[in-house]
């Protein structure tokens, strides 16, 4: 039991290091150095490393060690597809579940101010969450916890991008609309933000990926 305990305690440190981008995409690592970094031993850094490459955050590779995977744009399509086809839908089939002071309170939050970076990234991960929960359907909420670090960690991107401080802006917008019970809009407004996102994230794509602008322009053809 103990010995599950530290795996999965050196899985979900791992892992939120790479998803919140302390460790950033396309580094490499090495099983001793993160051995070190996480001050634990062989077994449980093997067995994260192995959970983790089948979540698709790093690829073992014998000879080159491991890397953490990069946001290409092919993922970024792929990802920004699937949720185009899925939150917009809930916020206009099932926004009207919840109740009005959640949504007060989301506009609320935006008024107080900027808060700290990773109170934002709670703020937004909470606000996409409750949309899918209130469909209560388990085959979207399993949909969804399925891309859900990937879609942090593009998250975490794009706020380098300063894209933070507008995505909360329209997460009001669409609170707003909510709150007047115009769910239609509100999954319009949904829609745009998510595209708003998947801009933000490609263009950090074609700043950093020395491949990105290569892909993207095949893709164009």
């Amino acid at each position: 039991m103990r010995k599950a305990s530290l795996k999965q305690t050196i899985y979900e440190e791992l892992k939120n290091k790479i998803v919140n981008c302390e460790i950033a995409p396309g580094e490499r690592l090495t099983e001793d150095g993160l051995c070190e970094l996480m001050n634990a031993s062989r077994t449980p850094v093997r067995d994260a490393i192995s959970r983790l490459e089948q979540e698709k955050l790093v690829t073992i590779n014998p000879k080159k060690g491991i890397l953490v995977n990069t946001v290409s744009l092919s993922n970024v399509n792929e990802l920004f597809e699937a949720r185009l086809r899925i939150e917009p839908y809930v916020v206009r089939e099932y926004g009207n579940r919840i109740r009005d002071d959640v949504y007060a309170n989301c506009i609320a939050e935006l008024k107080e101010g900027k808060a700290d970076r990773l109170v934002n990234y709670e703020r937004d991960d909470a606000f996409h969450q409750m949309f899918i929960d209130a469909s209560k359907n388990r085959y979207l909420i399993m949909f969804y916890r399925t891309i859900k670090d990937q879609v942090m960690r593009y998250r975490v991107l794009s706020d380098l991008e300063d894209r933070m401080e507008n995505s909360l802006q329209e997460h009001s917008e669409i609170a707003l609309h909510c709150l007047r019970g115009n769910f239609d809009l509100a999954s319009e407004a949904m829609k745009q933000h998510i595209e708003n996102s998947k801009i933000a994230i490609i263009n950090y794509v074609l700043q950093e990926n020395r491949d990105a602008k290569n892909i993207f322009s095949e893709k164009s053809r």
